[in-house]
């Protein structure tokens, strides 16, 4: 029997110590350098702030721009092609903006998301017309897909695999904060006021923004190393250039296995893999923009104002929604790396489809019975808001977070603008036709949609959606393999 001496028993453990404190500083460094990932993030998202903002813009405005006394008469059917045309806008600019994310730069491809927006408060302000404020939405909507493609590459490029999930979620945030500002100051607000003060969004971003380093893939893309590390310096604040250099080494390994072909729209659907990949942020996209989220955002003041409510005024049930969609953007940082993507994605599309299925009950009792149920007509706000909190805590980040997580980088950006593509086009079909529906149906039948909608999205991620929490971009692409050969 081997015999060690007290000596080389006090060896080991002084070498196991050793190794212990050089990992937990490693963690611990790890868990402050976050702070600048996190900043990053933040100041990049204000882009997404500001295009809220301007997408919920007409939530507040809608009953004055429909009175007698409208800065810009219009029909209901008029105004919901103003409403609309945002997402026309948002249908195009996609593309020109992948190009842009892969020849410019991430950070330079969001910047220049501004001077479209400056052009379109000109029109707002100096053009009183239907169809000068339609064009002004469709130059809206051409800025604000440019953040709305680049933004998630942003967000998952520059974060570690242990913090990407909740750094992916700044999306959701961001967007909730948007929506918020309108709903919250638009009530007391003059046209020409809200124009003004939601424009001073887009001069936060650029003040926030553009001290902020670019993605260290790109200049992996490039193949310019030093400037890799000296991203990833700026990111992580690494102390060890032994941790930084292994990263930098990761970066360039991962670029090199995508870039070996210059990537191509083939190239998204060239394997298996890659077309399984395309399909799972497909369905993720549909299920999330076909639950109608953006038309109840949009329409909500509207919405509530038909209904008998008496002890709520519309503005405010509006406002709550707000709070709460940001609340479960909230959520999702603190939940996507802790419970997962696929909990998130389960989890939602079932409560999502109860809360409409329930608003959609009382929406029918209301309009299509004569039933008194004025003194339930808090369970319309309630169910809604409840839906808002768990679609703004489950689908929409997830979504975000497979956009950026599933693709190699080659492919990334175009994945991108697929997805954005994708999503816009069916938040243009449900904004358009909500309105349509509602009239011809009623609104419980919309809402009633909608649920069904979600309740096939509970099918479909409980059989196809992976779990992609913790994992490398590697790791990802890899399991994507194995799973596809099985």
């Amino acid at each position: 029997m081997l015999v060690h001496t007290d000596k080389e028993i006090h060896e080991v453990e002084w070498q196991q110590y050793i190794t212990g404190v050089a990992v937990n500083l490693h963690q611990r460094e790890a868990s402050q350098s976050r702070w600048k990932q996190y900043a990053a993030g933040i100041a990049a998202s204000t882009s997404i702030i500001a295009s809220g903002a301007w997408f919920c813009w007409p939530a507040p405005l809608l009953p004055r721009l429909l009175d007698q006394d409208s800065p810009v008469p219009m029909t209901p059917e008029e105004a919901s092609w103003m409403v609309c045309f945002i997402e026309v806008g948002t249908l195009i600019s996609p593309f020109p903006a992948t190009l842009m994310a892969d020849h410019l730069g991430r950070k330079r491809s969001m910047l220049l998301c501004t001077p479209l927006f400056v052009f379109s408060v000109a029109l707002i302000f100096f053009i009183r017309t239907l169809w000068s404020l339609c064009l002004a939405r469709f130059i809206q909507g051409l800025a604000m897909g440019i953040p709305y493609t680049v933004l998630p590459l942003y967000l998952g490029e520059i974060a570690s695999s242990e913090a990407r999930g909740a750094i992916s979620s700044f999306f959701g945030i961001a967007w909730s904060l948007g929506c918020l500002f309108p709903y919250c100051v638009g009530p007391y607000l003059s046209y020409n006021s809200l124009t003004y003060a939601t424009f001073l969004l887009n001069i936060m971003f650029v003040v926030c923004f553009i001290w902020q380093p670019e993605s260290p893939y790109f200049y992996a893309l490039k193949n310019t190393p030093n400037k890799v590390a000296d991203m990833l310096v700026r990111l992580r604040d690494s102390t060890s250039k032994d941790l930084t250099q292994k990263e930098v080494e990761e970066i360039q390994l991962e670029v090199r296995k995508s870039s070996e072909e210059k990537a191509s729209w083939k190239d998204v659907i060239a394997t298996p893999t890659d077309r399984k990949a395309l399909f799972l942020i497909f369905i993720v996209g549909v299920v999330s923009f076909l639950s109608g989220q953006n038309a109840i955002l949009t329409y909500s003041t509207d919405t509530f104002s038909k209904f008998s409510n008496n002890f709520i005024p519309p503005d405010f049930i509006t406002i709550a929604i707000g709070i709460v969609t940001l609340i479960g953007s909230l959520f999702s940082v603190v939940t996507s790396d802790i419970l997962g993507r696929r909990f998130l994605l389960l989890m939602s599309s079932i409560t999502c489809a109860i809360s409409l299925l329930i608003a959609s009950g009382y929406f029918y009792l209301d309009s299509n019975t004569s039933i008194d149920v004025s003194s339930y007509s808090w369970v319309a706000p309630v169910a809604i808001m409840a839906f808002n909190l768990f679609i703004t805590a489950g689908m929409h980040p997830v979504c975000v977070m497979y956009t950026s997580e599933l693709f190699p980088t080659k492919t990334r950006g175009i994945a991108s603008c697929i997805s954005s593509m994708n999503l816009t086009f069916f938040s243009l079909l449900v904004l358009k036709f909500y309105e349509s529906i509602s009239i011809a149906m009623g609104i419980y039948f919309t809402y009633l949609c909608y649920a069904l909608v979600c309740f096939i999205g509970v099918f479909l991620f409980y059989f196809m959606m992976p779990e992609t929490k913790g994992k490398t971009f590697l790791e990802i692409r890899e399991a994507l393999v194995k799973s596809q050969n099985k």
